[in-house]
C-alpha cells in the first residue's frame, strides 16, 4: 500500500448459518396469538464456544447470504490445501524411507559392540 492510498476493503465474510426466528410477541389479539407466528431473518454463529445469533433486516439477507458463501469456498479451498500438504509431507516420508538402506536382520552392526 503506498502512502495516502486508501487501505483496500475486503469483502464481508461470516460464519453460520442463515435462520428465520418465529416467535410469538405476546399481545393477545395479535395475529400470532391464533398459531401465525412472526418471523425473523437471523444469523446463528458460534462465538468463543457459545452460540449468538444476530437478527438481521430483510435488506441484510443477501449480503450475508453471500458473505456466508464467501466463508464457505474459503473453508473448501483450505481444505484442499491441507490434503494437498499432507500428501506432499507423506510423499517425503515415503521417499526418504525409500533411500535408506535396509538393514538385514542378525547381520553385525557397528553400533552393537
Amino acid at each position: 500500500m503506498r502512502v495516502g492510498e486508501a487501505p483496500a476493503i475486503m469483502p464481508l465474510m461470516l460464519r453460520g448459518s442463515l435462520i428465520t426466528l418465529k416467535r410469538k410477541c405476546g399481545r393477545p389479539r395479535c395475529r400470532c396469538a391464533q398459531g401465525a407466528l412472526h418471523e425473523t431473518p437471523a444469523l446463528s454463529l458460534n462465538v468463543g464456544g457459545k452460540t449468538a445469533i444476530i437478527t438481521l433486516r430483510p435488506e441484510e439477507i443477501p449480503e450475508v447470504r453471500a458473505a456466508l458463501e464467501r466463508y464457505h469456498e474459503a473453508r473448501v479451498r483450505l481444505d484442499q490445501q491441507v490434503r494437498a500438504g499432507v500428501a506432499r509431507l507423506r510423499d517425503r516420508r515415503e521417499a526418504a524411507r525409500s533411500r535408506r538402506k535396509p538393514v538385514k536382520k542378525g547381520a553385525p552392526s557397528s553400533a552393537r559392540r
